[in-house]
């Protein structure tokens, strides 16, 4: 697979995730009013938690996204929704399938804004890697960024830098700096 083929799959696999959180919020607030038994109220430090949080749905394009968490929680006053050991799996109707995971994801709701922390790793079906401490995306303006060293891998090159920039809307990504790539 052509470098170039490669990072246009990671940033529709980045662009797939704000796109789950936002679904994943809305899912969030209707199984919270339909199933009230197993939503706990805690009103000093959140207006909902849900415990191991799975949704699955199939959208535009036949995309299946799966996501789970070990929490979810969303505080209505911040417009804050809070996610722990975050994993989305992403199918393409094409069958190929991208896992991100992190330690933790956090998503503003009235701006659509995503951060995801703690050893974030996005793996492929067919093998590549790519790591690093956190993702941002920013809504209004399309793009998916991190200051924090990078590194993707596959069984036939290893590329890491400093400073990660995706911009959605001309499909450009940008390694800051530091760039050093090795091919196997």
């Amino acid at each position: 697979m052509k470098p170039g083929k490669k990072i246009k799959i990671i940033a529709a696999l980045l662009i797939g995730l704000t796109l789950v959180a936002a679904l994943v919020f809305v899912v969030w607030r209707l199984a919270g009013e339909r199933k009230a038994d197993i939503i706990k109220i805690l009103p000093d430090e959140a207006d909902i938690r849900i415990a191991d949080f799975v949704y699955t749905e199939v959208g535009r394009d036949d995309i299946r996204w799966e996501v789970k968490a070990k929490s979810a929680q969303y505080q209505k006053k911040q417009n804050l929704a809070l996610f722990e050991q975050v994993q989305i799996k992403l199918t393409t109707k094409e069958g190929k399938t991208f896992t991100m995971t992190g330690d933790q994801g956090e998503m503003l709701t009235d701006k659509k804004d995503v951060t995801i922390k703690g050893h974030v790793v996005i793996t492929s079906d067919t093998g590549e890697r790519f790591t690093t401490d956190y993702l941002r995306y920013s809504d209004a303006g399309k793009k998916i960024h991190t200051d924090a060293p990078v590194v993707m891998e596959s069984p036939r090159f290893r590329i890491q830098g400093a400073g990660l920039s995706i911009n959605l809307t001309r499909g450009e990504l940008t390694l800051s700096s530091g760039v050093r790539a090795k091919i196997n």
